[in-house]
């Protein structure tokens, strides 16, 4: 008689209710204290007999394996992912000096700006890359892009051009601090569909601080109208903010949201790589609050959902953090990378260097090759952290992190495998919130998210 054994899961009591998510299937479900209790057992001694009426429960819950003592067949090995999207540092400078900055002030410790052939070389060094992929992406990026605008304006004229010619398509998207904006940039951004996220800390208090110019000057005041002129050209400009200390997250929402940003997102500062050992104790961050923010948004989702109040959903949408995991356990969707840092997505210095993206920029040890190149060195990045760290391997929510920025694990632990124990803790917190709406939304309220056009409709396993 094969051993029935508990498939990997995770079990976690939320107001009362208890809850288990399906690991490998990436679901979710409320149980009984009963079969809480008696999972937790299993989990801790796999050789327990059960009752027949648990393990019949067990089965319906999918959690039940009986596929002891067999080996998994060896996958192929993938080829290599093209490059498809590629970051361009058109400068290494900028004209705002905020206290976080992982660039080092935006220079990223060289400075300087890119050459027009180089730009260009850019161009056809990605349309080489991609191989049969026909939609490219080209970000601009800095310091500040904008400083740089003339050229700017060349390398969309080429890049148009020469995918022109190899039957591919462009996309663009820029990240600014919005300070140079100005009529004729917003009528090119709008022309040329470039999808723009601003960096902008929201309250006056918290951009003049954080964010202010090289002189010392805040920037909140010079900016905002700036801001506002984009925003009526285009409405669904990203706003990105970043938060430091305990700083409360909602209080920052309710700052962009009142510039008039629908779509924002929110992260803790994270250390730069080329910031000295000392000031490590300025980089501490307190995730607190945004754990407790994601707690009530929890409540909010499913509160609004069941009085079909679709308006304040879709406001709820464009700044939750907890919609994309609810997303993913609906759809039983897994990640096995958090980004395509050393996939499809590189970044390419002023000086044509590449690296694993653009917050890597400057350190040679992430240095993946040259424009002037044609080979990369990413093999050890083509692997799934969910599959090669021993942290993530085991993680319950592996296939929902995947490992987490790179960038950031560098700054907290050294490793682009080994996350930060406050940003675990935080994404751990963060799928098992988007658990507990999942579970509580009934399939009429499902149905109204979808129908609403606020949840995506689950995609056919046979759409390709």
């Amino acid at each position: 008689m094969e051993q029935k054994v508990i498939k990997p899961c995770h079990v976690f009591n939320h107001q009362g209710r208890w809850y288990v998510i399906n690991i490998e299937k990436m679901s979710a479900c409320i149980i009984d204290d009963e079969t809480a209790g008696v999972i937790e057992k299993i989990m801790a001694a796999p050789d327990l007999r059960l009752e027949s009426t648990m393990e019949e429960q067990l089965k319906k819950l999918e959690l039940l394996s009986e596929d002891v003592g067999q080996t998994p067949k060896a996958k192929k090995e993938k080829e290599a992912v093209p490059v498809i999207n590629l970051s361009i540092f058109l400068t290494q400078s900028c004209n705002l000096k905020c206290i976080y900055c992982y660039g080092e002030g935006g220079e990223y410790g060289t400075g300087g700006n890119m050459e027009e052939k180089t730009a260009f070389q850019a161009i056809d060094w990605m349309v080489e890359q991609s191989g049969k992929i026909k939609k490219l992406h080209v970000g601009f990026f800095g310091g500040e892009p904008f400083l740089k605008f003339p050229l700017m304006k060349s390398v969309v004229k080429y890049a148009k051009k020469r995918v022109s010619e190899v039957g591919k398509d462009v996309a663009f998207h820029a990240t600014t601090n919005a300070t140079l904006l100005d009529d004729e940039i917003i009528a090119f951004i709008k022309e040329h569909q470039i999808n723009v996220m601003v960096s902008f800390d929201g309250t006056k208090e918290a951009q003049d601080a954080q964010r202010p110019y090289a002189d010392g000057k805040g920037s909140y005041d010079s900016t905002v109208p700036k801001i506002k002129k984009l925003l009526e050209a285009l409405p669904q400009t990203h706003g990105h903010a970043i938060i430091m200390g305990n700083t409360n997250p909602q209080i920052v929402k309710d700052a962009m949201q009142e510039i008039g940003f629908s779509e924002v997102s929110i992260m803790p500062a994270s250390k730069s790589l080329f910031t000295e050992e000392q000031d490590k104790a300025k980089q501490a961050r307190d995730t607190q609050h945004l754990i407790q923010e994601m707690e009530e948004e929890a409540e909010k989702w499913v509160t609004l959902a069941r009085k079909r109040d679709s308006e304040a959903l879709k406001i709820l949408k464009t700044r939750s953090a907890l919609y994309q995991g609810v997303i993913s356990l609906l759809h039983n969707s897994k990640r096995y990378h958090a980004c395509g840092a050393g996939l499809g997505l590189a970044a390419v210095s002023c000086s044509g260097d590449i690296y694993l993206c653009h917050r890597f920029v400057g350190r040679d040890e992430y240095k993946l090759g040259s424009i002037f190149e044609k080979e990369l060195k990413r093999e050890e990045y083509q692997k799934s952290p969910v599959k090669t760290s021993k942290l993530c391997s085991v993680c319950f929510a592996r296939y929902y992190c995947a490992g987490g920025c790179k960038h950031d694990n560098v700054g907290a632990c050294g490793s682009v495998s080994t996350p930060s124990e406050d940003m675990c803790r935080m994404k751990c917190r963060e799928i098992e919130l988007a658990a507990v709406v999942a579970c509580r939304l009934d399939p009429e309220d499902r149905a109204f998210l979808v129908e609403q056009e606020i949840f995506p409709p689950k995609p056919c396993p046979f759409d390709f």
